[in-house]
């Protein structure tokens, strides 16, 4: 064990016991003056001489077989006129009893405090407006002179995305004091800033207070018991840390992870320029703010980017006309080029088919996308999509002349076994001015050798802006409409002019069957064949009342799936469920790919009941699924609806869809049953 392993912070007190709670085996120097109580002859006191016999007595029978106490313990040690908090957890052989000085600050006025925080947040609409009142209704509650929300990008990299100063007017007649640290709003920090080993504490313990970096460190006695303090609350900074919180010019610190859905989100700073206590109730109270603000934040971006996916996928609709005299490449290029540079915010868009080139905008010449295309066909073997922001670095593009563009996100179309098509999106350099809090060097440098005030200014040169992963998905719905699109066409021209050639007509027809009605990746019906069959069955229910539900189920986390362990792997986990579900379906009943990684069940002749029954039996089904490369067991959240008179294909999704997301809100690996109001 470090040494450091064994420094506290001096504004609480730790108290190390044996396995069965009976007995204290070490203490923090600080025990006896926080609590009052002497030590005769410098001996270790008896557990029930700190805490008393009562309170000793429940820690040892709350903690039998349990990691940790439920919640925390409040006390008043005879020798204190106040009141003191405890938390007990289990670290190896040991006991660790961590005090606190708990002092009285009209707890039903906090409760109403952080209740209308609460709701204010709720009611927020964007992200903005979100964090702006984020930072000022922490800063209020702790009184810190500095509140940050730090956002992490993909490369670890934070940036500061909403910020409040002691300075500014928090709430309607309520000022704060002056405080003493400059503005960080707008400011990035290096990713060595935020070392991995950092960023997984933040998953142990999200809440980490230092309320004064310059406090001298308490140790425990005696030395010689061997006890690692590092996951324990009142534990020391390191010196690193110290050192980096003194050039920022912080002395006081209170910290709280924003844990999203794929990992760390980023983090919520409060800094002082002096010492600076946050009782236990605030900490809590802060800690349920960031936590009702960071899951409202993920609602607005799922809310937003489905509203983006939608925009795309109405941009080509396969009406009735176009079904019935499919057009070329050509015309849908034509009709639809300008929508779709506006859509994924492209300044060019190309489409390449059986070497033909169609482009719109500003784009590379056409032998220079015919070699792009040869060179991705060749490197890029997956149907996922391909790109990068920074073309002269990236082997691929690197010795071609794309002129100005920078930037490029190209998707492949399945329209022929022999050689996929490609539409591609092309941007150009977008510099950008990135201002550092510190400069973001490999080389450690001395503490307070750069003024915290002084931003380090860095040019970004060479790079588009990034391809956002809503982008890629939305490019991938598209890919496929225009397939069938292109496919269909192509089709229907085999038709006319091969109408003596009966065999070749026959796999023609069988292909654009297979295109039109099949996934191409998981092999069971698409979206536009599954719509057909739930069109069908209204008709029938409208008919002869024939009642039958549908439900509408998204693999969990399968953005981290892919992310961690390849799209490979992804395409291996929804090519196994659907195959597993489908064979466990009635024969009456239909399974479709809705798009991503959600699946649609048409089940007829069901009614609610049935169909809840049906959705639990895949659920447990989905979770006994096994895929190579795959450590974690694989969950879906489904949703459950069933017909109701006067539905659509589109009202009846749209209440699947609405039971879909309620369970991913209420903890994944869940079925939930349209609501009985929505129903009525």
């Amino acid at each position: 064990m470090s040494k450091h392993h064994s420094l506290l912070q001096s504004f609480g007190a730790l108290l190390v016991l044996d396995a069965d709670s009976r007995r204290i085996q070490a203490m923090s120097s600080n025990v006896a003056v926080l609590l009052g109580i002497s030590l005769p002859n410098g001996r270790l006191p008896t557990l029930s001489s700190v805490l008393g016999k009562r309170l000793g007595q429940r820690v040892r029978y709350e903690l039998q077989g349990q990691q940790r106490l439920p919640g925390p313990l409040t006390f008043k040690c005879p020798a204190r006129p106040n009141r003191f908090q405890l938390h007990a957890y289990r670290a190896g052989s040991h006991v660790l009893i961590e005090i606190e000085p708990l002092h009285t600050l009209g707890k039903q006025r906090l409760l109403g405090t952080v209740n209308e925080r609460l709701m204010r947040l709720a009611e927020a609409t964007h992200q903005e407006e979100l964090l702006d009142y984020l930072v000022i209704a922490v800063q209020q509650l702790t009184g810190h002179d500095r509140v940050s929300v730090c956002h992490f990008d993909s490369d670890w990299h934070g940036i500061i995305v909403a910020g409040s100063l002691a300075t500014e007017r928090a709430l309607p007649g309520a000022e704060l004091p002056v405080g003493r640290l400059p503005d960080l709003l707008g400011q990035r920090f290096p990713a060595k800033d935020f070392p991995i080993a950092l960023r997984r504490s933040y998953e142990r313990h999200p809440v980490r207070l230092i309320q004064d970096v310059m406090a001298p460190c308490e140790h425990l006695l005696p030395k010689e018991v061997a006890v690692d303090v590092s996951d324990c609350f009142l534990r020391a900074p390191a010196p690193e840390r110290q050192q980096y919180l003194q050039r920022l010019g912080v002395r006081g610190a209170l910290s709280v992870a924003m844990q999203g859905d794929a990992g760390l989100w980023g983090l919520l700073f409060c800094h002082s320029a002096s010492a600076h206590p946050v009782t236990p109730p605030v900490r809590d109270a802060v800690r349920t703010l960031v936590q009702m603000a960071t899951q409202r934040l993920l609602l607005l971006r799922a809310r937003q980017e489905a509203r983006y996916l939608q925009r795309v996928q109405d941009s080509l609709v396969l009406s009735t006309n176009n079904r019935l005299k499919p057009q070329g490449p050509y015309q849908l290029f034509t009709e639809h080029a300008d929508t779709w540079r506006s859509l994924f915010r492209a300044n060019g868009v190309a489409l390449w088919v059986k070497g033909s080139v169609y482009q719109s905008g500003n784009t590379p010449k056409p032998e220079v996308i015919s070699q792009l295309v040869t060179r991705i066909e060749k490197a890029h073997v997956h149907s996922g999509p391909w790109c990068t922001q920074e073309t002269a670095k990236e082997p691929l593009t690197s010795s071609l002349d794309l002129l100005e563009q920078s930037g490029v996100l190209a998707v492949p179309l399945p329209t022929d076994p022999t050689q996929r098509g490609w539409l591609m999106f092309f941007r150009p350099e977008q510099v950008e001015t990135l201002y550092w809090a510190m400069q973001p060097s490999s080389v450690p440098l001395p503490p307070m050798m750069m003024s915290p005030s002084d931003a380090w200014c860095e040019e970004v040169t060479g790079k588009s802006e990034a391809w956002q992963r809503v982008e890629r998905l939305a490019a991938m719905d598209l890919g496929e409409d225009l397939t069938l699109a292109i496919s269909a066409y192509e089709i229907s021209t085999l038709n006319m002019h091969l109408e003596r050639e009966r065999k070749a007509l026959a796999e023609a027809n069988q292909r654009l069957k297979q295109l039109a009605h099949f996934d191409p990746l998981t092999q069971v019906w698409n979206r536009y064949r599954i719509e057909q069959a739930i069109d069908a069955e209204l008709v029938a229910a409208k008919r002869y009342g024939a009642a039958f539900s549908v439900l509408l189920f998204d693999v969990d986390h399968f953005k981290q799936i892919n992310d961690t362990l390849g799209h490979s792997v992804g395409d291996d986990v929804l090519i196994s469920l659907a195959r597993l579900v489908e064979g466990s379906l009635r024969g009456c009943d239909h399974l479709g790919r809705w798009g991503g990684e959600e699946f649609v069940v048409l089940a007829t002749h069901s009614n609610m009941e049935a169909a809840e029954g049906l959705a639990e039996r895949l659920r447990g089904l989905v979770a006994t699924l096994e895929v190579n490369g795959l450590v974690q067991p694989i969950t879906v959240s489904i949703g459950v609806t069933v017909w109701q008179p006067d539905d659509s294909c589109k009202t009846i999704i749209a209440r699947a869809d609405a039971a879909m997301y309620r369970a991913k809100r209420n903890g994944r690996n869940r079925v939930e049953i349209t609501k009985k109001a929505l129903q009525e």
